[in-house]
Formats: structure tokens, C-alpha cells, sequence
């Protein structure tokens, strides 16, 4: 269903509560190569452009994603998928699972050395036992929920 979880590189782990310092990784990061066609991991409904920094300084090189809702076994989620340049004819669009929605991207230019990985994070309002709070919300494991 998804490729590997990004293992240890020079940058850290890819599974869901890898340590980022001071907080939680709030995703799970699976390998992709760039260009690599990119299929969405659920139903997303409402998808739309997310970028994942606010901007980007190296070379004006912006990464994009995805922002969408899901609902799985009965529970809503918001989710993000970045490192990907989504295809933008999709957007406000609804998308079945396994549909093609954009190429991966490289990361090398802002994190010299990282496997490049698509990011892939569903947060909800509601707290549920395979979830880590964070900032008033609630992050789930996709692999436990997809």
C-alpha cells in the first residue's frame, strides 16, 4: 500500500514520533524518488495546495503538498501530504484512493543528503489511542488508521 518508511539518515528518522528536538515527528515519511508519480494513500475529499514551510530562501525553491479531509473508520480527519507538486486541475476536487495526483519531489536542495520522502500526517480534534496531542490537536499514526 505505501512504500518503506524513510529509516535513519543524516537527518533523522521518518516513523510516526521520531524526535524532532523538542517535539514529535507528526507523520510518517515514506521513500519516493523524484518524479516518481504520486497516488493519493485515502480518500481525500476537499484537495487542495499546502506547502509545508511558509517559504523557502534556498534558490526560491518552494515545496508543495496537499491539504484534505478523510474520513476513516467513521472518524474525520485533516490531513497533509507535502513534498509533491500536486496536479493543480484536481484542486476543490474529491479523490478516490489510489488515484494519481502529482510527482515527488527532491528534498536535496533544502536538506542536503535526506532520502526523499513523501510526508504524510492526519490530525484530529478528537483523541483516540493511537495518537500523540500536540499544540491542541491530536496526531495519528497513519499506519494505524490507512
Amino acid at each position: 500500500m505505501f512504500n518503506p518508511v524513510r529509516q535513519n539518515d543524516a537527518w533523522g528518522d521518518g516513523y510516526f514520533g521520531a524526535s524532532r528536538g523538542s517535539r514529535p515527528h507528526l507523520g510518517v515519511d515514506y521513500v519516493v524518488n523524484e518524479g516518481e508519480v504520486v497516488y493519493a494513500p485515502c480518500d481525500m475529499d476537499s484537495f487542495n495546495l499546502s506547502y509545508p514551510y511558509p517559504f523557502n530562501t534556498n534558490d526560491n525553491y518552494i515545496l508543495k503538498g496537499a491539504r484534505f479531509s478523510t474520513k476513516i473508520n467513521g472518524v474525520n480527519f485533516d490531513g497533509r501530504l507535502w513534498y509533491f507538486t500536486p496536479d493543480s486541475s484536481l484542486f476543490g476536487r474529491d479523490i478516490p484512493k489510489g488515484y494519481p495526483i502529482g510527482t515527488a519531489q527532491t528534498l536535496q536542495h533544502r536538506y542536503p543528503g535526506i532520502t526523499d520522502h513523501l510526508h504524510f500526517q492526519l490530525r484530529t480534534e478528537t483523541e483516540t489511542s493511537d495518537a500523540i496531542k500536540y499544540d491542541g490537536w491530536y496526531y495519528v499514526d497513519p499506519d494505524n488508521w490507512v
